[in-house]
């Protein structure tokens, strides 16, 4: 006999509640379905005399710094835009099946835009002395169909790239031949008009909290002003559903992590990927977008043979070089090579696995791999391996600014092959990571050459403080309390204001052999104190600070107002009070450095709304002491010596990193292989 009718709802309410619980089990992100799939250009316009911070020390600083091509300023009249270009929904993921043109849904041709009134985002390194983390601001990402209505629109959550490395081998001069990826969420999400699009349907009904999960790779960014894409690169990415209660930043599944990265000549040829095992089981997604190498900024992927993704059979103490045909199941072919794949997938690729049980069972518990055939001789070569015993834990902001008595939060989620890792302590200390040095070139004349020194970072140490361990709930999440103290970090640096400090993280119990990645510390930027005085004036208290950041941006001199001259700020009171009163989100907030903390805002603010008997704002008695302290510890560092480089790596990035191999400041972490 069939059930009633009450009996079928009772049926149907617990199925649903057991989905619903396999679902908060693992989550819901970019990698899930539905998901859809974007390619075009992106354009950073980033002021890049701010690479050297020893153009920080106002005493030192000279005119010619702000010239084209001088110690590697290759764009020294940058705007600090981060914007999308010409990009559009090429692809998407619905209900098992890729969807490739606007037959298969309406959505694909649509265009990826930012916002239509207000300005797009800003790109923002933390600090002079840390590069590595350069952060997104104020950015709204908006789907716009061919009638230039907006379908959907969300404000991207600030996030730092993650998983630098070189993906181009060649390319014309100062090419930047570094890729990275971002991941984040879009928030106050809204659809203004009816999509008449069942995958925008699906992604509405699918994500919670007003949020969409949001990746995307950028690669092949032109930094010589002779070519037509100087300022500009390729973008790839995906937007997929939220889960309420997941990571923002990242994918709570399946991460692997190349062995010994090099981010000049990266291990193997490919980068570190994350991946994820459906709710069900019956499907693993892969993410290849900054997995893959390219010849030159438009050549796509290059062809490093046949990939292919596999679990392995047993849950081996160590990292495989090599595995034989017998010690792996395969579960598909990655088809890279294939025209259209990398634009109308951003490299996610889903592998049904309805049919392949030994696969859903191995995967439980022994690690997932990248390989290739080894030609003539048989079994594979293994690219990339999951995390050894599958356990891996991560914060998911890493990034911070904290003023003076403020505590932060950082989130840690730790699993073990994709799962929840209960009760589990993780380790902390302090680090350096890649940050401390000065991202500037020795290319020119020693007449040009900076005279400050380069200053010493993670000092003094209590100027920040926080547990040496947390520990994991039934949830595999751990909360750690950063605070500041009341009195800040002084001055360290002399000439930078505030001072930054690494927190390294890793599992107490972490299987000898596990490789990390280098990557995975937060960085924080502590702000110095400033009380703000009774009358601030203008030699007091502002001009130091301006005088910085007019040297730094000039754009703002030619354009706005010469930051470094009283008589032309004090024409622009208003349109300053307006940027200082900025929230940190809003793309126009100044500085766009975002590395002036609220002591030293609030001390503009109420100067730029102070009259004097003229009804201008305090000019104040110049000082007599010219700007030329020197930070503790910093006759050591200026003696030490920095590698010359040639002129295609003469600033920023990748300046930073053989800057800091040189100096021995990469280290390897405790229990870590480098």
């Amino acid at each position: 006999m069939g059930r009633t009718a009450p009996g079928r709802q009772a049926a149907a309410q617990l199925v649903s509640l057991f989905l619903e619980a396999l679902r908060r089990r693992t989550g819901v992100s970019y990698l899930d379905s539905p998901r859809l799939h974007f390619s075009g250009w992106f354009q950073a316009d980033v002021s890049t005399i701010n690479n050297d911070v020893r153009f920080y020390q106002n005493a030192s600083f000279v005119r010619e710094y702000q010239q084209l091509d001088q110690n590697g300023s290759w764009n020294p009249e940058g705007t600090g835009i981060f914007r999308i270009l010409d990009c559009s929904v090429t692809g998407g993921f619905l209900n098992g099946k890729q969807l490739t043109s606007p037959s298969d849904d309406p959505v694909i041709g649509m265009t990826l835009q930012n916002a239509a009134d207000h300005a797009p985002g800003k790109l923002v390194d933390l600090d002079p002395q840390q590069q590595m983390v350069s952060e997104i601001w104020g950015m709204q990402v908006r789907i716009v169909n061919q009638a230039a209505e907006t379908m959907v629109q969300g404000e991207y959550k600030p996030a730092a790239f993650i998983n630098l490395w070189q993906k181009q081998k060649q390319g014309v001069r100062m090419d930047q031949q570094l890729a990275a990826c971002y991941q984040s969420v879009l928030e106050a999400v809204a659809w203004p008009d009816a999509s008449a699009s069942p995958l925008l349907d699906a992604l509405k009904a699918a994500t919670q909290d007003g949020m969409l999960s949001i990746e995307f790779n950028v690669y092949g960014y032109g930094r010589d002003s002779t070519i037509p894409r100087y300022t500009m690169g390729h973008i790839e990415g995906t937007i997929g559903p939220y889960d309420h209660g997941e990571p923002k930043h990242f994918v709570r599944g399946r991460q692997m992590i190349a062995v010994a990265p090099n981010f000049t000549q990266p291990n193997g040829g490919v980068e570190n990927l994350q991946a994820k095992l459906a709710n069900d089981g019956l499907s693993l997604t892969v993410d290849f977008g900054n997995s893959f190498p390219i010849l030159d900024a438009n050549s796509g992927l290059m062809n490093i043979g046949q990939v292919l993704v596999g679990v392995l059979t047993t849950n081996p103490a160590a990292v495989q070089a090599t595995v034989e045909a017998s010690g792996v199941l395969v579960i598909g072919d990655v088809p890279y090579l294939t025209d259209g794949w990398y634009t109308q997938t951003a490299g996610v690729q889903t592998f049904d696995l309805t049919n392949n049980p030994v696969a859903r069972q191995l995967l439980a518990q022994c690690p997932l791999v990248l390989l290739t055939p080894i030609q003539g001789v048989g079994g594979y070569t293994v690219l990339l391996q999951e995390s050894i015993d599958g356990v891996y834990v991560r914060a998911d902001s890493y990034v911070f600014r904290i003023d003076p008595g403020e505590t932060q939060h950082v989130d840690f989620y730790a699993t073990r092959f994709g799962a929840p890792l209960p009760d589990s302590a993780i380790a902390l200390s302090s680090t350096e990571g890649f940050m401390g040095g000065s991202g500037g070139g020795n290319t020119v004349s020693p007449p040009m050459r900076p005279s400050a020194p380069i200053p010493t970072i993670n000092m003094p140490a209590d100027a920040i403080s926080h547990a040496s361990s947390v520990t994991t709930d039934r949830n595999g999440y751990a909360d750690l309390a950063v605070i500041a103290s009341t009195a800040g970090p002084g001055m360290p640096r002399g000439y930078l204001s505030g001072q930054l400090y690494g927190i390294g993280y890793q599992l107490a119990v972490q299987p000898s052999g596990y490789v990390s990645n280098p990557m995975n510390y937060v960085s924080t930027l502590a702000y110095g104190r400033k009380d703000v005085p009774a009358h601030p004036t203008w030699y007091g208290d502002i001009q130091r600070l301006f005088t910085q950041y007019g040297n730094l941006y000039p754009i703002m001199g030619r354009y706005v107002v010469n930051l470094g001259d009283y008589a032309s700020v004090v024409s622009r009171i208003k349109i300053l009070i307006l940027a200082f009163s900025l929230p940190l989100s809003d793309a126009n907030h100044m500085p766009v450095t975002r590395d002036l903390g609220a002591g030293d805002r609030a001390t503009i603010l109420k100067w730029l709304n102070t009259k004097g008997p003229d009804g201008l704002p305090p000019l104040g008695t110049p000082s007599q002491s010219p700007d030329v302290t020197r930070p503790a510890a910093a006759d050591a560092l200026a003696a030490a010596a920095i590698a010359p480089l040639p002129p295609s790596q003469a600033a920023g990035k990748t300046a930073v990193i053989l800057q800091l191999e040189h100096r021995g400041k990469i280290a390897t972490p405790p229990g870590e292989t480098k």
